[in-house]
């Protein structure tokens, strides 16, 4: 009850003092910041090319889309049509909390910005931060079909939608070739969480002084295969799936010691990509970011995600990221013009897989030629024949329910509670989470 009560608590806290000092912060770089601090970058990508008249488009991202993010502002700028925009980076570990600060002010120099998840977007919505789309979309023409899918996401009743889908992601098994090859095994493609698990812990062995893991499941998403089975935490009582990929968790950190354990995870060193990079590692569940993020000295490949018992073989979990406009924005069309250009055209998109080495959600034959020319990793053909279900609820109250799961399930794996404590407690806080909302 404390945990839930300190969680509500401390949104409330974000959002008041937002409303109540959103102009306090400081400026950064040449132009104003909306809410900026000395930790953001600003860059006047592309804007040397630009009237000094011209209207300013602020576009905020987190870091590890800083290139994708200046590279198309550059792009833009260099139209000069009477529009120049401004990126702000925030670094990736502060985003989604400066963001609510900042979304929450009303000085309208907020524009244009970079939203993680349809939950995130569904959130803003409900606290009528953003503006419409649809409007500006019916206007431009724009033929929306080919991505009904994640606008449904964040659309109200009305029709209203509220984000434009930028990327879209899948979760996958990434593997390290060459420590396959030297064990003679065959490479793990359509494995079942039973068969991972198996696996994970006969390749888990020391030699020659150095630590070798079977494989590395990220903690921030305890219940990937569950929802990989359409199970998710809205889910009736019992949530069977959710329980019995739970215990393949706790088989992998605790039992076997197989896969890096919850402590490891936690600590604030831990950097998946470099853990796996360092070629001790068999195995990692990941999404197809690791794509553009990994480096590694080794050769690697990708697979689906394993799965549990009776789900069909590529199921898996993926979702779109958005660029939203605050409804406040003293530019709304002008920013609207700007990510319909980020997000649906051959150049924008284009410069989506460029930099990111990710999958547009509105593809088009040009950023596809693009993709297919920089990633050259053996499997990722599994990439598009994957069948995906949406990460997580689209309810606005779904990362609130992700985070007190997490807290409880974590306490599981640390052996500080049984599963079925676990559990108990989870739908608890679930049902006064979902009141409270």
């Amino acid at each position: 009850m404390k945990r839930i009560v300190t969680f509500l608590l401390a949104a409330v806290f974000v959002f008041s003092v937002a409303a109540c000092s959103s102009n306090d912060s400081g400026t950064s770089g040449s132009s104003s910041s909306a809410g900026g601090s000395s930790a953001d970058e600003t860059s006047t990508a592309g804007q040397s090319t630009a009237n000094t008249d011209d209207i300013i488009i602020n576009l905020y991202a987190h870091s590890d889309n800083q290139s994708a993010a200046e590279a198309q502002a550059a792009a833009y700028n260099a139209k000069d049509n009477g529009i120049t925009v401004v990126t702000h980076i925030i670094a990736n570990d502060d985003y989604d909390d400066k963001l609510k600060v900042l979304a929450a002010g009303s000085s309208g120099e907020l524009d244009v910005f970079w939203v993680r998840s349809p939950s995130q977007v569904k959130t803003f919505m409900n606290n009528g931060v953003l503006a419409d789309l649809s409007a500006f979309a019916s206007d431009t023409g724009l033929d929306l079909t080919p991505i009904e899918g994640p606008l449904t996401n964040v659309s109200d009743d009305s029709g209203a939608f509220y984000g434009m889908p930028w990327t879209s992601s899948c979760w996958m098994l990434f593997y390290n070739k060459e420590l396959f090859d030297a064990k003679g095994l065959d490479y793990p493609v359509n494995l079942t969480w039973e068969e991972y698990c198996d696996l994970a812990q006969e390749l888990t062995y020391e030699e020659g002084g150095t630590k070798y893991w079977g494989g590395i499941v990220p903690n921030w998403t305890l219940n990937l295969g569950a929802t990989s089975a359409d199970e998710y935490l809205t889910a009736d009582e019992p949530m069977e799936r959710a329980m019995e990929y739970s215990t393949y968790l706790h088989r992998m950190y605790v039992e076997d010691k197989s896969n890096l354990g919850i402590a490891e995870m936690s600590a604030g060193t831990f950097d998946i990509h470099s853990y796996f990079g360092a070629g001790n590692i068999y195995m990692m569940v990941n999404g197809d970011w690791e794509f553009n993020l990994l480096e590694t000295d080794f050769e690697y490949g990708a697979a689906p995600m394993p799965v549990l018992d009776g789900v069909e073989e590529g199921s898996t979990v993926g979702q779109a990221s958005y660029f939203c406009i605050s409804k406040d924005s003293k530019h709304p069309k002008e920013a609207y013009e700007f990510i319909e250009f980020m997000t649906t055209t051959a150049e924008g998109t284009s410069i989506i897989v460029e930099q990111t080495k990710n999958v547009p959600c509105y593809s088009t034959d040009e950023a596809m030629a693009v993709f297919e020319e920089l990633v050259k990793v053996e499997g990722v053909e599994y990439r598009f024949s994957a069948k995906i279900k949406d990460e997580q609820g689209t309810e606005p109250y779904y990362e609130s329910l992700n985070e007190i799961y997490r807290q409880e399930i974590e306490l599981y794996l640390l052996e500080e509670q049984s599963l079925e404590e676990a559990f108990e407690n989870y739908y608890a806080l679930r049902e006064e989470t979902i009141g409270n909302s």
